[in-house]
């Protein structure tokens, strides 16, 4: 799959099925601190994601 970080940086990688609180985990990024979107729109923790599928991980700002 390819992974969009939320620095832009892109990988790819050959694993899956898994979660996205399992990618998260194996990126070290924190699953409160950003949204995932595949193949471009925005998914729940709990979906699965699968070699081929584009992922997207954006870092979600606080302020006001």
């Amino acid at each position: 799959m390819n992974v969009i970080l939320p620095n832009g940086d892109i990988q790819e990688l050959a694993m899956g099925p898994l979660t996205v609180v399992e990618l998260l985990q194996h990126l070290g990024i924190s699953l409160g601190e950003v949204l995932v979107s595949k193949n471009k729109c925005i998914i729940p923790e709990d979906s699965i994601l699968e070699n081929g599928d584009n992922v997207r991980i954006m870092q979600v700002i606080f302020g006001g």
